[in-house]
């Protein structure tokens, strides 16, 4: 047995193979691994597949000071590669780092290198029923035991390509811990964007594995696979996922996409101050093209604050619709048509709008469609993701889709003076490989996607600023971590599951019973930093359901604007009339579902608060621990008819049991901290919460309570840090308490 071991971690290799058959938290007395002869010690991918088989293994040990200790391990294949991996324990830390490379000596091509592979992880809790697993999947879900409800082939988190963030990874690291047991952290360092692939899943003897996937960047005869960064492993106290994102965020924000410093700073200085202080609430989808200035008066009428609209798709010269087509070239975009009515409404009640663009997707028979076949993105035939990326995508590292990305937005500004621009199917929701060799890059190119897709953005976004004078907002689909610097707002749909589509869909099932969440993982590690993230997928119509008022209270004090969209279902019904279907870009089915003034009220009192008193926390905060306090469960309702009519997610609906009070904390640049509580059920809810000023630098606390339609109320409260407090909520309501 080969060893690698200090007083808080061991690790022993198999002598003759390589393969990783203990892992062991030595202080807490917790084996991570069981034994297993199935064990693999990597996973080379080539054309043909992925292949485990070596002829020859070899290792050595070297001893530095310190205590220091580093393995080198060898595999040579039949096929002439070798595969060396190197581990370092370095002193008394609670850490190891792995290392690999794949050395290719034959003919054939090399795709992607699987390391290292840590085999048949046990349940750390009885049964594994407190276990958990976080990944960065779609930004941040919670899955609940997952050795019972992840399945061979099926459910589980494998092949999470990063970037990606609707099909896979929005960050770098996974957790997998028992509730106050332990557990053990999973993270690559890589500040560069290199293609990797972020894996928790069942394999094939039925245990649950973690791995990484690092993909070849120049793929040919005689080329290898050398990542430049290093993943760790290392312990968890088992206090939760919060634990492993502080880990990660003290590498993360010192890399190069927070290097534009905290978004309070920013706005300051970009003139960006309006997405993030002036909108209370967002749209998604409403149609460009035709009048819609009855609704857009409703919703400012009724929920009290200036809006942001990222408007439908159907503004374009030629069709760009859901189902039937997309622009090509510049003139498939110009003239362009804008219902100039919801343009000067928007205008007068100080809301703004952003065009909705399918970014990379092209109509290789429309305008210029020779030039975009030569621009045309090639995937490989296994493309390692949960998408299979069948649109008609632009490689973005070619010269043609750089030059028309640019002109095209250049024009728009200068021609329909948008305050805004925002991408969908874009760089955050694909994957970063092109294996066509006459783009530029190198085949398989990774990285060199990457930084295709930041200079196009970098170089759009220059050129709407000097067209219009003024700081021009981006926003995209989804979002990875690095685009932080350059993309000011995303659009995501998970905080509405399981009543909205789309992100978190392979989990779907366990988002239904509660087994799997959502959690603000990518909020707390990156919200000071930016971007604002619109969410809900919402109607303001009863039938929707009672899961409404939840998913707009967490939406809000997880720092986000609620999202009316209306992509694939008819607006709210008033005085009985609503827009046809025949105007819109997606031929839904009429429905008849009345404007909700009720609903219209709820969603007020956040869009207030996060424009008025919560606005510095919820903009520019950063996202705290919560407070741990028991509250009881309510049984919400929900109807999502709001997608294709041919996904088996349409007119699904259910119940879903959820906390009864929303809470979230915030500290605001050091000066105050924030602690929210959110009633979201028509009851008065009461909690005990201990609370020590002190624990969180400050002297003092005070209290305001916020409801529906009345004004703010002092909330009297006195914390000792000993005894515990009741906080009385009102039905639907808001308690603010302040520490300064």
């Amino acid at each position: 047995m080969i060893v690698l071991e200090n007083s808080r971690i061991r690790l022993e290799w198999g002598e003759a193979d390589g393969t990783l058959q203990r892992l062991r938290d030595v202080r807490k007395n917790i084996d991570f691994i069981a034994h297993s002869s199935a064990a693999t010690p990597f996973r080379l991918e080539k054309d043909a597949g992925f292949s485990s088989a070596f002829e020859r293994f070899e290792w050595s040990m070297e001893q530095t000071g310190g205590g220091n200790q580093m393995l080198q391990l060898s595999w040579h294949t039949s096929e002439r590669v070798i595969v060396n991996a190197t581990v370092s324990l370095q002193g008394e830390n609670d850490f190891i780092e792995f290392r690999c490379s794949a050395v290719n000596g034959f003919g054939e091509r090399l795709l992607s290198l699987e390391y290292p592979v840590i085999p048949d992880l046990t349940a750390i809790t009885v049964d594994g029923e407190q276990d958990f697993v976080a990944h960065p999947f779609a930004t941040g879900f919670e899955v609940q035991n997952p050795m019972k409800h992840f399945e061979v082939g099926g459910t589980g988190f494998r092949f999470m390509p990063y970037p990606e963030s609707f099909s896979g990874a929005a960050m770098q690291f996974f957790a997998y811990y028992g509730n106050d047991k332990g557990g053990l952290y999973f993270a690559a360092e890589d500040g560069e964007g290199h293609p990797k692939w972020l894996n928790f899943y069942k394999n094939d003897s039925g245990q649950l594995e973690a791995s990484f996937i690092h993909g070849c960047e120049d793929m040919g005869a005689g080329k290898g696979i050398e990542p430049g960064y290093t993943v760790q492993v290392a312990l968890l106290a088992g206090s939760g996922w919060y634990e492993a994102a502080d880990r990660y965020k003290r590498w993360a924000v010192r890399q190069k996409w927070c290097s534009r410093g905290k978004l309070l700073d920013r706005a300051k200085i970009d003139g960006s101050g309006w997405l993030h202080e002036e909108m209370g609430a967002a749209t998604f989808g409403i149609n460009a093209g035709s009048d819609r200035t009855p609704w857009l008066q409703v919703y400012h009428d009724r929920i009290g604050t200036p809006m942001f609209h990222i408007l439908g798709p159907d503004w374009t010269n030629a069709p760009q619709t859901f189902y039937k087509g997309v622009p090509g070239g510049f003139n498939d975009w110009f003239p362009t048509r804008f219902h100039g009515d919801n343009v000067a409404l928007m205008k007068e009640h100080g809301d703004k709008f952003a065009p909705f663009e399918f970014d990379y997707l092209y109509n290789f028979e429309g305008a210029d469609g020779p030039l975009g076949k030569e621009a045309a993105q090639k995937f490989p035939d296994e493309k390692k993701s949960i998408d299979k990326y069948r649109f008609p995508f632009l490689c973005p590292a070619h010269p043609y889709t750089h030059d028309f990305h640019v002109r095209r937005d250049r024009e728009l500004q200068q021609c329909d003076r948008v305050d805004s621009i925002y991408y969908d199917i874009s760089a955050n929701n694909i994957m970063k490989i092109c294996m066509d060799d006459t783009h530029g890059h190198p085949v398989g190119a990774g990285k060199a996607i990457e930084d295709a897709y930041r200079r196009n953005y970098a170089d759009t976004k220059a050129a709407m600023i000097e067209a219009a004078g003024r700081y021009v907002p981006m926003g995209t689909e989804m979002m990875n971590e690095t685009m932080l610097d350059l993309i000011d707002y995303y659009q995501a749909r998970a905080g509405g599951q399981p009543a909205a589509p789309l992100e978190g869909w392979p989990i779907r099932e366990l988002l239904k019973t509660g087994d799997a969440s959502l959690i603000p993982m990518f909020t707390y590690v990156y919200h000071e930093y930016g971007a604002l993230r619109l969410d809900g997928w919402g109607k303001l119509t009863e039938e929707i359901g009672s899961l409404y008022y939840y998913t707009v209270a967490r939406t809000y004090l997880w720092g986000g604007l609620y999202e009316l969209n209306y992509e694939y279902s008819p607006m709210e019904s008033l005085g009985g009339a609503e827009n046809a279907p025949d105007d819109h870009y997606y031929p839904f089915e009429p429905r008849g579902y009345a404007f909700s003034d009720e609903r219209a009220g709820y969603l007020s009192l956040y869009a207030k608060l996060r424009t008025g008193a919560a606005n510095k926390y919820w903009a520019y905060g950063r996202m705290l621990r919560p407070i741990p306090f028991e509250c009881s469960e309510a049984r919400m309702d929900w109807f999502h008819y709001n997608h294709g009519k041919d996904s088996a997610e349409y007119n699904n609906s259910g119940e879903l049991l959820v906390e009864s009070v929303v809470h979230s904390a915030w500290d605001y640049d050091g000066e105050s901290v924030g602690l929210f509580f959110a009633n979201v059920t028509e009851e008065e809810q009461s909690i005990l919460i201990r609370l020590k000023p002190n624990d969180y630098g400050k002297s003092g606390a005070s209290g305001r309570l916020f409801m529906q339609g009345k004004e703010e109320e002092p909330f009297h409260c006195s914390f000792t840090g000993v005894d515990e407090t009741e906080l009385r909520i009102p039905s639907h309501s808001v308690i603010l308490l302040e520490l300064s």
